[in-house]
């Protein structure tokens, strides 16, 4: 009995110690697979600054220019096609001439009836524009299809005037009158005849002494 106790006393010994070795030995082998493992790690951040050659550089030894590129010139400003502008003298100037050159006109030199022209048309309507084409001193005209009077008395100035003239079936014999030499010579007038439809059917200017006329034909189809 005594030896089984001794047998089993110095069979756990040499256990506890069997493990005890085995323990220290891991121990062991831990810390050195800890120290490689530190010793094979490579640092994420550089320790030692470097220097930026490129600051360095610009800062000391390069100054930075800062004048205007050569190839880069300022826009020539061109005066040739500028707006005109009448000069009012010159206006004025004008138009006295215009006085004058109707004032040299002899009246008796225009008491002949002019001829104006004729043309066919299948609308029921011409529109007539005239004006005074000269230095504008109150000329007076009157208008007449086929002798009835359309228009008895109408100022011409100098910017034209426009009406309406319904036509007849055949034959439309249009009259201008002249009713008076306003203040400095014949009776002026350009006068332009339209279709109902804007076609440019006649145009004219006459020079005409009092009670003398100015005739178009228009024939309706």
């Amino acid at each position: 009995m005594v030896r089984l106790y001794l047998l089993f006393k110095y069979s756990l010994t040499f256990v506890l110690f069997s493990n005890a070795l085995i323990i220290n030995a891991q121990s062991d082998n831990k810390k050195e697979l800890l120290q490689q493992s530190k010793e094979n790690l490579t640092p994420l951040l550089n320790s030692k600054p470097e220097k930026n050659n490129f600051l360095k550089y610009t800062l000391k030894n390069k100054k930075i220019d800062l004048k205007t590129p050569s190839n880069i010139s300022s826009p020539k400003i061109d005066m040739s096609n500028q707006e005109k502008f009448i000069n009012p003298g010159e206006f004025y100037t004008s138009k006295l001439n215009r006085k004058k050159g109707e004032k040299n006109k002899n009246p008796n030199n225009f008491k002949n009836d002019m001829y104006l022209g004729d043309f066919r048309t299948k609308e029921g309507f011409v529109n007539i524009i005239l004006r005074d084409h000269e230095y504008p001193d109150g000329d007076l005209i009157q208008i007449k299809v086929n002798d009835k009077i359309v228009i008895g008395s109408i100022l011409l100035e100098e910017r034209f005037k426009s009406l309406n003239v319904e036509l007849e079936e055949g034959f439309n014999r249009v009259d201008f009158i002249a009713l008076n030499q306003g203040e400095s010579g014949p009776n002026t007038a350009e006068v332009k005849v339209y279709t109902h439809s804007g076609i440019l059917a006649g145009a004219n200017r006459w020079n005409l002494a009092t009670g003398v006329k100015a005739t178009y034909i228009v024939i309706k189809e």
